[in-house]
């Protein structure tokens, strides 16, 4: 027994050692398209309808790759969470177009595969944010009758009782990436923002929720840092 917890131990120490020798930490920066809509329960309202609308991305990743299949990730990443209300009805000339700016942390794990150059990648994790800035544009109708609009392009003040600023949710991607040289990597990835927490605190009874619910495409270009040992 001692001689087989002696060679559990060596084994141990080799593949830490082997790991530690091959792990490698990353920087980068990405940006791209967003596109996002409200995620809502059915309700009975008609006279509403969501729509999704675009956006844009900037995110600094830090990378720590363990081997060359898998690594762990994080990002301090900028965002548009945009969406569009239309009316329905007699006030169908009326429209508001929501810009939310949010402020996101994502952890993720990253799984790759493939050659030396060419691979695939898979990511999974979640993520925190805070609701950083909202706008909205659009027109109302002041008169049926007499169909009189009135434009408004404007900021929105957050409201502390109705609000909630903070976000969290899962994600999942799947992407290339090319390696330009030893230490410079070109990526593109799909990904997939699934919200969890209701952009509304619980201020009134009967509440509808209201999720975001996001895809990202993304472009980005990952530096090799120098090894230490």
């Amino acid at each position: 027994m001692p001689h087989i917890g002696r060679r559990l131990l060596t084994g141990l120490l080799l593949l830490l050692s082997a790991t530690q020798a091959s792990a490698q930490w990353h920087i980068g920066i990405e940006g791209g398209y967003t596109n996002n809509r409200l995620a809502r329960f059915r309700t009975f309202d008609y006279t509403r309808q969501y729509t999704a609308r675009g956006g844009f991305t900037v995110a600094l990743p830090v990378r720590y790759a363990f081997n060359d299949w898998f690594a762990l990730q994080a990002e301090v990443t900028f965002l548009q969470k945009n969406y569009g209300l239309r009316r329905i009805g007699p006030r169908a000339q009326e429209y508001t177009d929501y810009t939310n700016s949010f402020l996101e942390v994502p952890l993720l794990a990253r799984f790759a595969f493939g050659g030396e150059r060419l691979r695939g990648f898979l990511h999974a994790g979640g993520y925190v944010g805070w609701w950083a800035s909202s706008h909205n544009r659009g027109q109302r109708l002041l008169d049926i009758p007499e169909g009189v609009l009135m434009p408004f392009d404007q900021p929105v003040a957050f409201d502390a009782r109705r609000d909630n600023r903070f976000e969290a949710g899962l994600l999942a991607g799947v992407g290339i990436a090319y390696r330009l040289s030893p230490r410079i990597e070109l990526s593109a990835e799909v990904r997939y923002l699934y919200g969890l927490t209701d952009l509304q605190k619980p201020y009134m009874l009967q509440q509808v929720p209201r999720y975001n619910d996001s895809w990202i495409c993304r472009l980005g270009i990952l530096f090799t840092l120098p090894c230490r040992h």
